[in-house]
């Protein structure tokens, strides 16, 4: 059975931040990559300074890591959790967008959901500081890596359970976090509802980061055919986890447009729809699907356990 998507529309074309280049109109987009810890107010603050550096580079849509305004152990997560409408780093994302007439990938934020937990929450907000969209990580980052690092998100983190999409100035956005990049189902589901660009916030452990990073992000772009912007966390953490930065921007035949080292920073690439469009319909791959269709028919042979 197909997850639900949820999309989200908008009735008209908000204030735009577009630019030319080789007489196409295209946008730029900006991924921020930071060294988030504990201390929410530090947090903001750091990703208030990273965000204008952003809009200073020409970016109308700029996105924010995982945990980008707090970044403590898991089980600290419920009691930091905020109210999706008038959390403090909820009201940061609404101000800075509405103050600088631009469109904000919030990263994700813990979100209060309830029975001592809360949701890892991305939320798209317009130029105008409304939440445009909300999308719930899906995927829960449950893991005990071979160098003993353990992690067991589920423990306090509720799940979401709808793929989202929304329209905006800049083309369909489709919402991901982090743990999600394994899960290509969920970007094809992403594709089939018509995302352009995906957005991929994320806290990749730098133990998988070095090997897997790179390879996941180009391999969502190359599958649907989009733009990936995958916003990082880098360095060592509060509680002595380190994560693997490399912040990174893919565009929809692969290649890297833009891609960070290990420190804070703000990356940056053009979106151009119509180089876009050139490649969807030189290799039409998201036509010729046939796996996974409603109608498709599947005759698989019994899985057998191995012996």
């Amino acid at each position: 059975m197909k997850p639900d998507v949820n999309v989200y529309k908008i009735r008209k074309k908000n204030h735009l931040n577009f630019s030319f280049s080789g007489g196409r109109q295209v946008a730029i987009v900006a991924a921020v990559q930071m060294n988030s810890g504990n201390k929410k107010r530090e947090n903001l603050e750091k990703a208030y300074s990273l965000l204008t550096r952003g809009v200073d580079m020409g970016a109308g849509l700029l996105a924010l890591p995982e945990n980008f305004s707090f970044m403590g152990e898991e089980r600290e997560k419920a009691k930091a959790a905020e109210d999706p409408e008038s959390g403090e780093s909820v009201l940061f994302l609404k101000k800075f967008a509405a103050e600088h007439r631009v469109w904000i990938v919030g990263g994700s934020i813990p979100i209060k959901a309830g029975d001592g937990k809360a949701t890892n929450t991305s939320l798209l907000i317009n130029d105008k500081g409304d939440v445009a969209a909300r999308y719930d990580k899906v995927h829960l980052f449950d893991a005990d890596l071979v160098n003993g690092e353990t992690h067991r998100e589920s423990d306090f983190v509720k799940r979401g359970d709808k793929a989202v999409v929304a329209d905006t100035p800049f083309g369909r956005v489709g919402l991901s976090i982090c743990y999600d990049l394994r899960f290509p189902e969920l970007y094809r589901r992403l594709a089939a509802a018509g995302a352009e660009i995906i957005f991929a916030p994320s806290a990749f452990t730098f133990r998988t980061g070095k090997d897997h990073w790179e390879v996941l992000v180009r391999a969502r772009a190359i599958e649907n055919q989009a733009y990936m912007a995958a916003p990082a966390q880098c360095g060592v953490h509060g509680h002595e986890r380190t994560t693997y930065g490399n912040a990174m921007i893919a565009d929809p035949w692969g290649k890297v447009a833009a891609r960070a080292s290990e420190k804070e920073t703000v990356i940056a690439a053009e979106l151009d729809h119509v180089y876009q469009s050139e490649i969807r319909k030189s290799i039409p791959c998201l036509e010729h699907r046939v796996l996974w269709k409603e109608d498709a028919a599947m005759n698989f042979p019994e899985s057998k356990p191995r012996r």
